[in-house]
């Protein structure tokens, strides 16, 4: 049985989504799209998976993408008040100083920039850094880099083929993508 921490997601339909994702990745399935409306509180149901997947050891570090800085500020925001002992970082704010911390939290566009930021040498991201990928307003992302799409499995396809092979060198084989 999952344990879901109410106080973060408590509606019947947010521990539903919560549940269903958590057993997509019991059967070893490494991808999950959520699609939900408006104001029904995906931050807290993703705040809410990051909290269950950390307590039972499934993930380390957690990657949060958005597309404008207000809604990193706000998922940032959200996730130090939920889930503080995970020390979540803006990197817009503080660039490769925040790697290290168990949430970043960041737009693409800085992620695109410092994906290849070094210290002392040594690349702060490399394969592997991040043991789960966020991405909120997925469409957006599709939309900005390809034109318009249309269709769940082309967002899929298209998030998989380009930001994170981006993110995750040469992890295509990662998510059943040619």
């Amino acid at each position: 049985d999952i344990d879901i921490n109410k106080d973060i997601s408590g509606r019947p339909y947010q521990e539903r989504v919560i549940k269903s994702v958590c057993e997509n990745y019991a059967k070893k399935s490494r991808k999950s799209l959520l699609v939900m409306a408006t104001g029904t509180g995906k931050t807290r149901v993703a705040i809410s998976i990051v909290d269950i997947l950390t307590r039972y050891n499934w993930v380390k570090r957690v990657l949060f993408l958005a597309d404008r800085t207000p809604l990193v500020t706000q998922a940032q925001r959200a996730f130090a008040k939920y889930l503080p002992d995970l020390n979540p970082v803006d990197i817009t704010k503080v660039g490769v100083d925040g790697a290290e911390n168990r949430v970043v939290v960041s737009t693409y566009h800085t992620m695109m920039n410092l994906i290849d930021a070094k210290k002392a040498n040594e690349k702060m991201f490399s394969v592997g850094h991040f043991d789960l990928i966020i991405i909120d307003e997925a469409h957006r992302l599709v939309k900005q880099m390809y034109g318009d799409f249309s269709g769940e499995n082309q967002v899929k396809e298209c998030i998989n083929a380009s930001l994170l092979s981006i993110l995750i060198p040469n992890s295509l084989h990662l998510f059943n993508t040619s």
